[in-house]
């Protein structure tokens, strides 16, 4: 069967045939027009007149050359040249877009992106698996159940404060541990983050306040589905690097807002900020392609830094979604989550 040339090909090509065609034309006619001129057939003054005619037919076609064979050669190799240094996000622009072999090349760039995706999800998905293993390996039955003894101790004794706190520290690694789906709704990831408000305010002695403000109307905002673990890296950001160095009682709040397509929750802190360059670092990185998700084992840290949950929240939802944030020095910090609004159907 024979094969179907691509229109880049045919234009090339066409345009080579008109070109080289002009001039064995313009090169015939010349030599007629000498010869005519050389036999006395033409003045001096029409020989003049039909050579600048003959170099203006061959500015056309050199004009020709460029647009039809020499132009899309170059788009061409530009194209090769992109795809060799590995630029996934290239895309062909102009007229040439619609021709096959150029389609072709941009098909290529899209499949080589998605695989580089494909793949990159995939190693992170493996990385959740083996960190899952890991917080397997605890019984949570025996954890749980040794919370309960001493909870119940603590109220014979009338030690309603560890009581209470030993509770509080149960359901937070209920929650945690659990083998319950990663995606959940607001309101459990917000009573969760209640228990650990109630586990750090003991510790600190009630150094900061912690209020949640709901700025939606319905109370649909409660059913929204947020991935487990969203907010309380945030709050434990704002506590250890916001609140712990400040002199003095600080505030964090919670506001929720709710939009027709997205839910925005911003997890304010008046702590002791950050200066200019630290902010901007922190900016540069979150603004980059999510990257391999790699456990922060670093002070202060409970294994889900807040660079991770960006870059989850990117994986699952998009590049579109995310982490924003904004801080001054001695004034405090916000931190912007940005989801796809998504609401779970309530049984």
């Amino acid at each position: 069967m024979k094969k179907k040339s691509s229109g880049f090909q045919n234009r090339v090509f066409k345009g080579a045939r008109r070109v080289f065609g002009g001039f064995i034309a313009v090169g015939a006619i010349g030599i007629a027009i000498s010869l005519i001129y050389a036999n006395g057939g033409l003045t001096k003054e029409q020989y003049v007149l039909l050579l600048i005619l003959g170099w203006i037919a061959l500015g056309g076609l050199l004009w020709v050359f460029q647009t039809y064979v020499i132009r899309p050669i170059g788009i061409l190799e530009d194209t090769m040249e992109t795809l060799s240094q590995e630029a996934a996000d290239y895309k062909l622009e102009e007229e040439w877009e619609k021709d096959s072999l150029t389609d072709s090349l941009t098909y290529i760039l899209d499949k080589y992106k998605k695989s580089i995706e494909r793949e990159h999800a995939e190693i992170v998905l493996r990385q959740e698996s083996e960190y899952a293993q890991l917080q397997s390996q605890i019984n949570p039955h025996f954890l749980y159940n040794t919370l309960e003894v001493v909870r119940g101790q603590a109220l014979i004794d009338d030690n309603y404060k560890i009581a209470d706190m030993t509770e509080a520290l149960a359901k937070y690694f209920r929650y945690n541990i659990g083998k319950d789906d990663d995606q959940v709704s607001l309101s459990e990831e917000i009573d969760n983050v209640y228990n650990y408000i109630k586990i750090q305010q003991y510790r600190f002695a009630d150094k900061f306040t912690f209020h949640i403000h709901v700025h939606d109307d319905t109370e649909e905002y409660k059913n929204c589905i947020v991935p487990k673990m969203t907010l309380q890296p945030i709050v434990e950001n704002a506590i250890f690097h916001g609140i712990e160095g400040k002199i003095g009682e600080g505030a964090i709040d919670i506001h929720i807002v709710t939009t027709q397509e997205r839910l925005i929750i911003t997890v304010a802190d008046d702590g002791i900020g950050m200066n200019e360059e630290s902010l901007e670092a922190i900016q540069q990185k979150l603004e980059q392609s999510p990257i391999v998700m790699s456990y922060d084992k670093k002070k202060g840290s409970n294994g889900i830094a807040v660079g991770n949950v960006n870059n989850r929240l990117k994986l699952l939802f998009g590049k579109e979604y995310g982490l924003q944030i904004s801080s001054t020095w001695l004034v405090g910090t916000e931190v912007e989550i940005t989801i796809p609004k998504i609401i779970r159907e309530v049984s």
